[in-house]
């Protein structure tokens, strides 16, 4: 039987139509809204929502404020707690009323007290990173679940967590001549990334007969002994140039003195490493020395938006609404070819 083209056509409208209900799925990690009307019988009362914590400061173990909020859907008080999840590298530095759940490996219950029905208690808490090795660029995901009085849990909300992104930092030294034994080093390190960083460390690496007498310089354990480490903890803002004057006392002939950048892994730029020779008429200066562990590749700053990789059901939604996209090519084509022939 010949297919009328006015029937064809119509089949194709209908296949639009259907494309609604292709659309992709919302994100498992898009805020929820808070609902206004009280939630059907059999489902959990008190939930619980966080927001996202952008980690900063000490640039080994960063650390932010976590909000974490316990909401009453119910129609009357009720006390309520969360539980709080956490990814591996990041721990709980404070919290009110957190305590561990021996039951499940990091994980916390927190809060417990009253909240008003439709009301709702913030808790804040502080997470820092716990890994052995600084980690910048990365993002992880923990999670929280609100908890009623008799124990019923709501599912998990994600919350996500992003540590510092990788940054420029530029280090020039020069030295004065010994005299009397004595040599100052004059270290200027300047922020020339696109945004403030929370402290770093200026190294000091010495030979034999060479000590570092001020400022405070110790060996962190991160020196593995090689010299010593001069912590600057203090906030450097976007092209803000940090001055430090390092006092060594010296014995022998022109010693070698290098002054380095930590975190290494933390620069996209290669002048983080200034190596001077100690005369009586002053240092020399050689060329900067890179690191042959860092790669110079910038990355993106956070207030860039950096995008997470999106994967899941939305992939496959965008396949079908091509397909039926596909299938409306060929019916306008047969549509236009049975009105030639007409």
């Amino acid at each position: 039987m010949t297919t009328h083209p006015l029937r064809a056509g119509a089949a194709v409208a209908v296949a639009l139509l259907a494309l609604p209900a292709l659309a992709p799925a919302a994100s498992a990690h898009a805020p929820t809204p808070n609902p206004t009307t009280a939630p059907p019988a059999g489902t959990p009362t008190v939930i619980a929502r966080a927001d996202h914590v952008f980690l900063k400061g000490d640039p080994w173990h960063p650390s932010a404020p976590l909000e974490a909020a316990v909401i009453n859907q119910g129609t009357s008080a009720a006390r309520g707690s969360f539980v709080l999840r956490l990814p591996a590298g990041v721990g709980l530095a404070s919290g009110e009323d957190c305590r561990a759940d021996a039951a499940a490996a990091r994980t916390w219950v927190c809060g417990g007290a009253e909240v008003p029905a439709g009301g709702r208690r913030t808790y804040r808490l502080r997470l820092t990173a716990t890994a052995a090795e600084p980690v910048f660029g990365v993002q992880a995901w923990g999670s929280v679940a609100g908890r009623d009085a008799a124990g019923v849990t709501d599912r998990p909300t994600d919350f996500r967590i992003d540590w510092p992104d990788r940054t420029s930092l530029r280090l020039r030294a020069t030295a004065t001549p010994i005299v009397d034994g004595k040599v100052t080093l004059t270290a200027r390190v300047t922020n020339t990334g696109a945004f403030s960083i929370g402290g770093y460390a200026l190294n000091v690496v010495t030979p034999d007969g060479v000590r570092v007498t001020g400022p405070a310089c110790s060996d962190s354990g991160r020196m593995d002994g090689a010299g010593c480490e001069i912590p600057r903890p203090d906030v450097l803002g976007e092209d803000a140039t940090d001055t430090v004057r390092v006092r060594l006392a010296v014995s022998g002939d022109a010693p070698t003195v290098r002054l380095f950048l930590a975190p290494t892994n933390r620069y996209t730029n290669e002048d983080t490493s200034v190596t001077l020779r100690l005369t009586a008429d002053g240092g020399s200066t050689a060329s900067p020395s890179a690191d042959p562990n860092r790669t110079a590749t910038p990355t993106p700053s956070a207030a860039g938006g950096t995008e997470l990789p999106r994967t899941g059901p939305a992939g496959a939604a965008y396949a079908l609404v091509g397909a039926a996209l596909l299938a409306l090519g060929a019916g306008l084509l047969l549509l236009r070819r049975r009105l030639v022939r007409g």
